[in-house]
């Protein structure tokens, strides 16, 4: 008999809790943090730039396992108020192949996006087809190298002055 009444005092007592629990916090609103004010991140505007003439090739090691030859145009390098690192990407084959692209990076979400393909015959851009951000993959050599050379602690330089100094600093792993 004892038992049963300590069972149900206990069951009471905690259904007591439970409804006090959820009475408490349904009116409670933590005003320390700025949750609301925080925005969703969105991309500014972007224009491309002019096909490069006389372009300054920084190199940037990739690898050693990668036989191509990576460099970024430090005239076109930008860091956007969006914190977008932008710049020219070149890749150079062992047989002297070129490939050019405008490229983006966001620092802080590890994403790429390529803007535009270099046509070097007709010395302009064709416009990519994908607009999306990707995530930078583990296989993904040279723009992850580009990111690590870049984005420091994954924050966007502050200036492009600063990015192409960071380049050029840049450890040859």
């Amino acid at each position: 008999m004892k038992l049963s009444r300590f069972g149900l005092a206990l069951a009471g007592l905690l259904l007591a809790l439970a409804a006090q629990a959820s009475e408490y916090n349904k009116g409670f609103n933590n005003t320390n943090y700025a949750m609301e004010d925080v925005k969703p991140w969105e991309e500014g505007k972007y224009t491309l730039p002019d096909f490069p003439a006389a372009p300054d090739w920084i190199g940037f090691y990739v690898g050693p396992e990668v036989a191509n030859k990576y460099f970024a145009d430090s005239k076109s390098l930008t860091v956007g108020e969006d914190g977008v690192v932008r710049l020219i990407l070149r890749v150079q084959s062992p047989a002297g192949a070129e490939n050019l692209s405008v490229e983006g990076i966001q620092c802080s979400a590890n994403t790429y996006r390529s803007y535009a393909f270099g046509d070097s015959i007709n010395k302009r851009w064709i416009e990519s087809m994908r607009e999306e951000w990707r995530k930078i993959e583990y296989d993904d050599k040279a723009r992850r190298a580009l990111r690590e050379d870049l984005c420091v602690d994954k924050t966007a330089p502050k200036s492009a002055e600063q990015a192409v100094k960071l380049l050029r600093a840049a450890p040859w792993r």
